[in-house]
């Protein structure tokens, strides 16, 4: 018999590992086309499962907005498959309403959703031409209704003019007043437990305006938590002495200058 030449051998040795490379991967083909199949038809038949069909809407965190137009903004109509609900765009649509800053959308198997809605703030009313509601951030998120009730600080000083030509400056003001709000509230001390108006000049810094007696303090841009303490000292020695004031110009912090009520012997430094 002839032996095998040297190059014959390995030629069919390559040819022999080329073939179980090849049924191999057959092999793995054919059971991921399986898995597949088997997948797919299991996907077809949970679709048809009423036992998915969303049967209940869990609304939560909505205090201003109505339970019905959430779930209208939702668009889960119709008890749709829990399958095929798409959180992400629940969340996008829900999230273009002005009054919401977040929302969590969850499935909870096997046919409820749970939208949990994070509402914005106000803490002001921004005065422009028309009135706008402005949250801790500086955020100016929705127009003022009609029906709307009118109980926060008001912010004049700016118009829908120098908001557009000046953003950077107009912001400024913004957070300045919003810093000077927030701080009163947080020290809450009289005559300023109640601010009707908060007024932004851009030379003279804050005004505001007292709700219920309307006296009228200024506290200049900075330092508004000792401006705040010291005026409160004014306002009560000025009582005790029986003595009614229009005004208070505390933005020198050294130096507070008050306007007493005509007849009660002018204007004081103290």
């Amino acid at each position: 018999m002839r032996p095998r030449k040297r190059g014959e051998g390995q030629g069919s040795e390559r040819l022999s590992q080329w073939l179980g490379k090849a049924l191999r991967v057959s092999f793995h083909l054919l059971i991921l086309s399986f898995f597949l199949f088997l997948g797919h038809q299991v996907y077809v038949r949970l679709l048809e499962d009423p036992l998915f069909r969303v049967r209940q809407v869990d609304v939560g965190g909505c205090e201003k907005l109505p339970r019905e137009a959430l779930l209208s903004l939702a668009m889960l109509e119709g008890m749709p498959n829990l399958f095929t609900v798409k959180l992400k765009e629940i969340s996008k649509r829900l999230e273009e309403h002005p009054w919401i800053e977040h929302v969590v959308v969850r499935k909870a198997f096997p046919n409820r959703v749970s939208i949990q809605v994070q509402e914005r703030k106000p803490i002001a009313i921004l005065q422009l031409e028309d009135l706008y509601y402005i949250d801790a951030k500086g955020t100016i998120f929705s127009r003022v209704g009609e029906k709307d009730g009118f109980n926060y600080p008001f912010l004049t000083g700016l118009d829908r003019q120098s908001l557009d030509k000046e953003p950077e400056e107009a912001k400024g003001l913004i957070t300045k007043a919003l810093e000077f709000l927030l701080t009163a509230e947080r020290e809450n001390v009289p005559p300023l437990k109640e601010i009707s108006e908060i007024h932004m000049e851009r030379i003279s810094g804050v005004h505001c305006f007292t709700k219920t007696e309307g006296i009228e303090i200024r506290l200049g841009w900075d330092d508004f938590g000792e401006k705040l303490k010291r005026v409160s000292m004014v306002w009560s020695d000025l009582r005790k002495r029986g003595i009614s004031a229009t005004f208070v110009d505390g933005s020198d912090i050294n130096r507070m200058v008050v306007r007493k009520v005509s007849g009660e012997g002018g204007s004081g430094r103290r």
